[in-house]
């Protein structure tokens, strides 16, 4: 039985995406596929990497005749999945199959589970590296039932949000189980995804149709961020405004919800506040009382910024934009101060359930071999069941 399928999207990253597929082939489990759906210009790298490597856990969809647009790629991988869960991560990212054993762990003992995620580790290739980073890795290893009920306040009224909701449950670095994946697309106009936003609009959607959201501390994946990466569009401004340019001719200019006066290019708060927004304008959500979480988001996500000047500049797109959407008076709630301190150093070490440490340590040149020295740190994913039986 094929228990998990990892799919990976890619365009014109292959070297990327046959980094992570070659590592997690390297696994000895068989309840797992990789499946890549190729969305690059030239199909022969991909194809000779699929052939070399022979082996039945790894699937190829090849290009359509001309490139899709993210969510339509995303859109073709869940109904080729063999997988009872359905799992999609980056072509720079890195999943261990040895999730497989906590969905087997989590389904035995919470049958009707239907969404699983896990901890949060994030990895900047050395490439796309300015400075040094420090990386915070959280170390519990609890497994925990999530209430709907907090999820939806976390996600829709961005509760104790920094910059953006803090619910993590969706397909994106998240498990969905295939007969949700299958809900959700009879239910959203016959649509896995739909919003160029895809892990994002996952997110709403999975917050509203799982019947039984589980969380596990430990991490299980590597966010990763390469030279050529959407992330990397957070840290450069630059490379950020030409990621928007291409998802909006993908796109046919469609990106931005209705009447929400926040440019997109604002930043990450502004970015996934219109997917949420679009989202509910197309289905009918009305919904009051969010709009406070989400201003206290854009400060943060002005206190995000290491620069003095770009920090102003979004100080003053958000704070533009919130007195057009809300009046003057909503202005009292966004009080961005700047809290970059080159002067200070960086804490390294543990506290607050969470590992911090240069990301340098190790020598690891990638996601995988990133994942790897966590893996060597963290509380071992085959523990896991004798720790549930002592519970």
């Amino acid at each position: 039985m094929t228990r998990l399928t990892i799919c990976i999207p890619t365009r014109n990253r292959q070297r990327y995406a046959m980094d992570a597929a070659r590592h997690m082939l390297a696994s000895k489990r068989d309840d797992f596929e990789v499946l890549i759906a190729d969305n690059s210009d030239d199909p022969a790298p991909l194809a000779g990497f699929v052939a070399e490597q022979n082996d039945d856990r790894l699937r190829l969809l090849p290009p359509e005749d001309k490139p899709l647009a993210m969510q339509d790629n995303w859109n073709r991988m869940p109904d080729q999945a063999r997988g009872e869960w359905i799992s999609i991560i980056g072509d720079d990212d890195y999943l261990d199959p040895d999730l497989c054993e906590v969905l087997r762990l989590t389904t035995q003992r919470v049958p009707n589970a239907d969404a699983v995620t896990w901890g949060r580790s994030y990895f900047v290739w050395p490439e796309a590296r300015s400075h040094r980073e420090i990386t915070r890795i959280p170390t519990g290893s609890h497994l925990r039932h999530m209430e709907k009920k907090d999820l939806m306040r976390k996600m829709f009224f961005w509760e104790d949000a920094k910059d953006r909701p803090a619910c993590p449950f969706g397909i994106y670095h998240g498990a969905l189980k295939k007969e949700l994946l299958d809900k959700i697309r009879d239910t959203f106009s016959n649509r896995y995804f739909e919003h160029p936003n895809a892990d994002y609009d996952s997110i709403c959607k999975t917050v509203m149709m799982a019947e039984m959201c589980i969380y596990w501390e430990r991490p299980l994946s590597v966010f990763g961020a390469c030279s050529a990466s959407n992330t990397a569009g957070l840290r450069d401004t630059a490379v950020g405004l030409e990621r928007i340019r291409t998802v909006r001719e993908e796109n046919n200019g469609l990106l931005e919800a209705a009447d929400f006066p926040f440019p997109v290019e604002l930043g990450i708060t502004s970015s996934v506040a219109h997917a949420m927004e679009w989202f509910k304008q197309r289905y009918g959500i009305e919904l009051s009382g969010w709009e406070e979480g989400f201003i206290k988001a854009c400060a943060g996500d002005c206190e995000s910024q290491n620069d003095r000047a770009r920090f102003e500049e979004k100080k003053a797109g958000y704070a533009a934009a919130i007195k057009q959407w809300r009046g003057a008076q909503a202005l009292k709630l966004f009080n961005p101060t700047f809290k970059y301190r080159p002067d200070v150093p960086k804490f390294m070490g543990h506290a607050e359930d969470h590992l911090n440490f240069d990301m340098g340590l190790g020598n690891a040149q990638t996601a995988a071999e990133f994942y790897h020295l966590l893996n060597g740190m963290l509380f071992p994913v085959d523990l896991l069941e004798s720790r549930l039986n002592d519970a």
